[in-house]
Order: structure tokens, then sequence, then C-alpha cells
């Protein structure tokens, strides 16, 4: 039963192995051309030291990026394509243009509406605002049951369609005070049981090197006490009861989806968490094994079936001919032992 599980699980989940430095983040900085470099130099350090091992990239102008190149000389500049109109919007043209290379964090210094559109919309990234009074903001879309509930107060401003414009979009988006925990990842790790100690050490000790300032939580079914003595640093989350003790991980995963958090790491292919986290969680899946590889977990889309299909239809119809042509041999193969013992038995 279990390996027909797993059988059915391979239809829908796609299972690729990527490189060790799967951790390793991405950053997009958006500069609005009118941002205080003071202010924008401050939090591109706090970037780095966030982000020790990221690809770090900084969407500027080229009046401002000879000042930022000479503090951070590892970041990679990009200037907006100048032939993009309208001018204003230039930014905002340049981060389209970007999409295909998705970022898993993008840093905005204001809040101009066309950049959120593009960041929320079309890059869906994860979006953080940094102001000019120093707070760090996490920007996402409202779900339908929030769109009337306000997150974010806004300062005075003149009555005009810009600033009209503004405040619609802002009734779209929700912003909450993070603080540096916007920079922060909240990374689950899951303990069926049946995992060593060493190898859940190795995992945490894995996510620390990349992400060094990450929350990780453990969900397990052992005792709590035991885990804190050799996880001081992480949460320790024990799984409730449940009447069926297998699906007591999954039924708890479930419970923690509103946690939102950035990665979910199994480490072995059990296929009930794998359910829960792919269906449940809206987390980047990871499987972390005992060869300590890693592994990305991801449903399968249209496009995966479109490409498998045909194949399929394919091998079916080899099968069949296969299957006709045997079945042909076969059947004569028959009827020649037939016609050879009738023969046989009127010559006698």
């Amino acid at each position: 039963m279990k390996r027909l599980l797993n059988k059915l699980g391979e239809l829908f989940v796609n299972l690729t192995q990527e490189e060790k430095e799967i951790l390793r983040q991405s950053v997009l900085i958006i500069d609005n051309g009118y941002s205080w470099l003071g202010q924008l130099n401050l939090a591109m350090e706090i970037i780095r030291d966030s982000f020790p091992k990221a690809e770090i990239s900084v969407l500027t102008f080229p009046e401002r990026k000879s000042n930022l190149q000479k503090d951070f000389p590892t970041f990679n500049f990009i200037l907006p394509y100048e032939n993009l109109r309208p001018k204003r919007y230039q930014v905002a043209l340049q981060m389209l243009k970007m999409r295909r290379k998705k970022s898993d964090f993008i840093i905005l210094f204001s809040l101009d509406i066309t950049p959120i559109i593009v960041a929320l919309v079309f890059l869906k990234s994860k979006v953080v605002l940094y102001n000019q009074w120093g707070q760090w903001w996490s920007l996402r879309l409202r779900v339908v049951n929030g769109v009337f509930k306000f997150g974010y107060i806004k300062k005075k401003a003149r009555f005009n369609l810009k600033n009209i414009l503004k405040r619609i979009g802002l009734f779209f988006v929700l912003l909450q005070l993070k603080d540096k925990e916007a920079l922060k990842h909240s990374v689950l790790v899951i303990d069926n049981g049946y995992t060593s100690f060493g190898d859940i050490s190795c995992t945490i000790q894995r996510i620390k090197e990349s992400l060094p300032k990450a929350k990780i939580s453990v969900l397990t079914l052992r005792q709590g006490e035991e885990l804190k003595d050799n996880f001081p640093d992480a949460e320790i989350i024990r799984a409730g009861k449940c009447i069926i003790k297998r699906y007591r991980i999954a039924r708890h995963m479930i419970r923690l989806r509103k946690n939102r958090y950035d990665y979910v790491i199994l480490l072995n292919l059990d296929i009930t968490p794998v359910v829960a986290s792919i269906l449940f969680m809206n987390s980047k899946v990871l499987l972390y094994n005992q060869w300590q590889q890693w592994w990305v977990l991801k449903p399968k889309s249209i496009k995966d079936y479109l490409i498998t299909t045909p194949q399929f239809i394919f091998n079916v119809i080899i099968f069949v001919y296969l299957l006709i042509s045997v079945s042909w041999i076969f059947l004569k193969r028959l009827f020649n032992i037939f016609k050879l013992n009738n023969f046989s038995i009127k010559r006698t």
C-alpha cells in the first residue's frame, strides 16, 4: 500500500535534486532614485549582514551607481534601459523585464504604486519596505476577508491624483510593521521520529550556514525536552494527538499553515507530510536526505502534463503494438501445434 501511494505521488509531484547552496537567497534592492543615499547605505549594510551568502542585486540609476558601488563592490548593479518610456516608470518596466529571474526578496524604499504592483503581482516575491524613519515593513496582497482591515497608517499627504492612486493601491496591500524581523526567515523542519539526532543536527547546521538569522522550528513526535537539549536554538513543536498516529505530523502541519513558513524541510519522503506541505503550507518544500542531498518538491504544472502526455501516449501505443505482436505469434504457435496434433492423429 505504501509503495502504491508513493507511485501515485510521483504523478503529481516533481522531485529534482539541487546543488548544496539551495538555501542561498537572491535579493533585489529597488532604488527609487530620490531616497537619501545615507538611508540607502544603512539599509544595504543590514541586508548584507542578514544574507551573508545571498546574491544581492541593486536596481538603480547611473548617477547613483558610482557612489553605491564604492561601499558595496560585491553587489550586482542593474541600470534601467534608458529608452524605456515613460521615464517615470523605468524602474517598474525594468522589473517586468526581470520577472523570469525570480528573487526571494524585493526591498523597496518608497510606496510608489507601480513597483509595488509589479513586485506583488508579477514577480511574486517576498516584498519588504524600508522607509525614511528606519522602519521595516512587510508587504503582501490582502486576502478577501482582510480587504477592509487596515494595517498601515499613512502620513498625511497632499490631495492630488498621485496620492489618491496610492491610497487606492494600498487598499489592496497589507503592510505590517516587522522591523528587522521582516528580513528573517522562518523554517519548519519535519521530524517523523525515524531520523537520527545527527541528521537533524546536520540539517539545522546547514540552515544556519546560509540563513544565520533564521527562526527554526522542529515539528516532531518525540519528547520536547530531549530535543531541546540537542537543539537549544530551535523552537520545538510537539505534534498534537491523533487517532491514527502516522497522521499526527500531517494533521499538525495543517494547523501551522497560518505561520507562513518560508521553507518546509522534510527529512524523508513519508507520503503524508509531503501531501500536507504541498497542498496546505504555501511554502518552498525541500527534502534533505541522509546522504546530505538537497531536493526540491513542487506540484506538477499543466505544462509538465502536456510534456509527459504525448510520451505516455506513445509508450501506450508501443505497448499495445508489442502486445498484439506477441499475442499473434503466440496464437500462430498454438494453431501450428493444433494442426500438427490433428495431422498426427489422422495418420495413425
